[in-house]
């Protein structure tokens, strides 16, 4: 079999656009997974360590609202029930309270970002049952 130099360079010129897709097509898939969250874990690593800096002083680790501070400032138990009935705690109403605050709940709009936000209402969120 005999190639001229017409054919490896079509030869060539393929290998080169196939490799430039593969490249394309990672650099789409990376770019999709950091825009969807990106690595679960990472994603929930990164909510459990918001929620334990900026929540759990007062509603718990499990969201029981059961700590000292939070029995003093009466935190809501998140695995209630009747809470979640009562209350009505769509996302936007979980959302207002993160970013105003509520009751003696301190404001978290200028402290947090939209995204963090959106995280720690997913966790509140997470303890219903």
């Amino acid at each position: 079999m005999k190639f001229t130099r017409q054919g490896v360079a079509v030869c060539s010129a393929v290998a080169l656009l196939f490799a430039f897709l593969l490249v394309v097509a990672e650099t789409a898939r990376a770019t999709f997974q950091r825009k969807k969250g990106g690595n679960f874990a990472l994603r929930s690593r990164k909510v459990g360590e918001l929620y334990n800096r900026n929540c759990a002083r007062c509603h718990g680790a499990a969201g029981r609202g059961d700590t000292p501070i939070g029995k003093i400032f009466k935190a809501p138990d998140f695995t209630d029930p009747e809470w979640w009935a009562k209350k009505k705690a769509t996302i936007a109403v979980l959302s207002a309270a993160v970013v105003r605050g509520k009751g003696n709940m301190p404001a978290f709009g200028k402290k947090l970002k939209r995204s963090e936000i959106n995280l720690l209402v997913s966790r509140v969120r997470s303890f219903r049952k």
